[in-house]
């Protein structure tokens, strides 16, 4: 019996060490103010758009004009992230993310597309 507990215990342990060595980490350093959003979205959104919003395997960049404020609203954006996309390729985040924590997700990346040059 004490070797079936053994063998639960290592398969957590390795488990979680599995998940918290698969974040991917933030490449750039962006002031204080969106620094929460940078570690929100590197959480949830990275694995899928890329790390600092470059985009990914699976998902867009937001580094492009289609994903600007005035074309995509933080609106949208927040329906979009909380919701999931209208296509359904984008899951519903409202399980990983509260309202703060998706605002502080949009403010970090509308920093992070004002640094690339993309004026909204």
């Amino acid at each position: 019996m004490c070797r079936f507990y053994y063998k639960i215990f290592t398969l957590v342990l390795l488990s979680g060490l599995l998940l918290t060595g698969c974040a991917i980490e933030p490449q750039k350093t962006v002031p204080k103010q969106f620094q929460i959003g940078q570690t929100s979205y590197h959480r949830v959104c990275a694995q899928c758009h890329g790390p600092d919003a470059m985009g990914g395997k699976r998902a867009p960049t937001f580094m492009q004009e289609k994903f600007i404020k005035k074309n995509f609203s933080n609106n949208r954006m927040t329906r979009t992230i909380l919701n999931g996309s209208d296509s359904g390729a984008m899951p519903s985040q409202k399980r990983r993310l509260n309202e703060e924590e998706v605002g502080e997700i949009i403010k970090y990346i509308r920093h992070s597309q004002n640094e690339a040059g993309i004026i909204s």
